[in-house]
């Protein structure tokens, strides 16, 4: 009897093992790559922004009034607002691949026009071409009004994020990537109830006596801890296959040193996970080892058989 019952019981803790494991790696998916505020807290942390705008500055053509150091400027009086529209548009993407929220986003370029407008404007006050030297002042009007209808035309009045501005190539790619999204929520409700159920199955083989669970238990926890720990551990591999990813962009060429601190990042909760468990299993060993099997009072013993 006591075969049978190690029996099942290892096969049963086996396959606990396993679904804490993976439950381990959806949860760290969910904590990380398939948050927005980690994602955005990450694209803040690693200075990415500040990286994408000064590749983009270079391609950036040459304007009769906006230098270099006229770019600069600008630059640092759009980068906040630039960031705060990215966060945006992370959020909602993110809402229509986690929540099937329609996907339709749009950011106003008004603050960009008008922006460049000012320093445009300031350019051509400073120093006003020939033919308007001495001019009245609505000749210098109508010659800033053509020069704010060219940059009208540079600048698109908004941003637009929607099924039918991305094309149905794109679609077609968010769609598998909310299909995978959905596979990965099913599968981390599902391990949480089998795993519920695997522990209830190690308790009903040994008949719900407190030492053989709390003894059984305590090692599939530790050795779950070990495992996610180990796992962890990867993040040198993560990192190459991120590099390999910036690599193929020459815009984020420049996070190629702060790639390890992302991978490091994206495996912290899981390498958490596992010392939670750990920690847990050698609570439950402990207690399994100090704890006594009640033993029958021999008073009551002789009284039964009196």
């Amino acid at each position: 009897m006591n075969v049978v019952r190690g029996f099942f019981s290892g096969v049963f803790g086996f396959l606990l093992l396993d679904v804490l494991v993976l439950l381990g790696l959806v949860i760290s998916l969910n904590l990380t790559i398939l948050n927005p505020d980690f994602v955005t807290d990450e694209l803040e942390k690693l200075d990415v922004y500040p990286v994408v705008i000064e590749q983009a500055k270079t391609l950036i053509p040459g304007q009769q009034y906006i230098d270099t150091e006229t770019v600069d400027e600008l630059v640092t009086e759009l980068t906040p607002w630039f960031e705060e529209q990215a966060d945006k548009v992370i959020r909602d993407v993110y809402a229509y691949l986690k929540e099937n929220r329609e996907l339709n986003v749009i950011i106003s370029l008004e603050p960009v026009r008008a922006a460049v407008k000012e320093k445009v404007s300031e350019a051509v006050l400073q120093l006003l071409p020939p033919e308007l030297q001495g001019a009245l002042q609505g000749q210098i009007d109508a010659y800033m009004s053509q020069i704010y209808a060219g940059i009208d035309n540079v600048i698109p009045s908004s941003f637009v994020l929607s099924e039918t501005a991305v094309g149905s190539q794109v679609m077609a790619q968010l769609e598998q990537v909310r299909r995978i999204i959905g596979y990965v929520d099913l599968a981390y409700k599902a391990m949480i109830v089998l795993a519920v159920l695997l522990v209830l199955l190690i308790a009903l083989v040994h008949w719900w006596q407190p030492k053989p669970i709390t003894r059984s238990i305590g090692i599939t926890f530790i050795l779950v801890g070990v495992a996610c720990i180990l796992g962890s551990l990867l993040d040198v591999l993560i990192s190459q296959v991120l590099s390999r990813l910036v690599g193929e962009s020459s815009i984020l060429l420049g996070l190629q040193s702060k790639l390890p601190q992302l991978a490091a990042d994206i495996v912290a909760p899981m390498r958490m996970y596992g010392i939670g468990f750990l920690s847990a299993g050698i609570v439950l060993v402990v207690i399994s080892v100090v704890f006594r099997t009640p033993e029958a009072n021999p008073y009551t013993r002789n009284d039964n058989r009196l």
